[in-house]
């Protein structure tokens, strides 16, 4: 088991909108995420690894994986609690636009639902 857990973004609808965007992924990127997150979940310390960066808006930091010449850049926070790693908006990188357009913006969006209890998050098993 590794270090770190990693939680994944529900509405209140209750769908899990990290693993619905894993599934409309090629293979090639499901694969990739896997491996990505496999490494991350063993490593005490992210900041010197490529797999990650903070982007120093409130908190804001994304998982940088490739595959088929995509960048993929789903974005979280730490938290909440020790060792976790919340993923709340997947998101891909072409040049320098991101899809969705918005996607910092709605990961704050919905951690702020998630702290007012108004969503919620699911472990994502690694």
């Amino acid at each position: 088991m590794g270090l770190w857990r990693f939680m994944d973004y529900c509405p209140p609808a209750g769908n899990n909108l990290i693993e619905e965007w894993y599934w409309d992924l090629p293979d090639e990127a499901q694969a990739e995420f896997d491996v990505t997150l496999k490494v991350l979940s063993v490593v005490e310390d992210w900041r010197t690894l490529s797999e990650f960066k903070s982007l120093g808006r409130d908190g804001l930091c994304e998982i940088r994986f490739k595959a088929r010449n995509i960048q993929y850049r789903p974005a979280g926070f730490f938290g909440p609690g020790v060792k976790r790693f919340s993923i709340y908006v997947g998101c891909m990188k072409k040049g320098r636009v991101f899809e969705p357009p918005n996607a910092f913006d709605l990961a704050i969006k919905r951690r702020g639902m998630v702290l007012r209890r108004e969503a919620y998050l699911h472990e994502r098993v690694v």
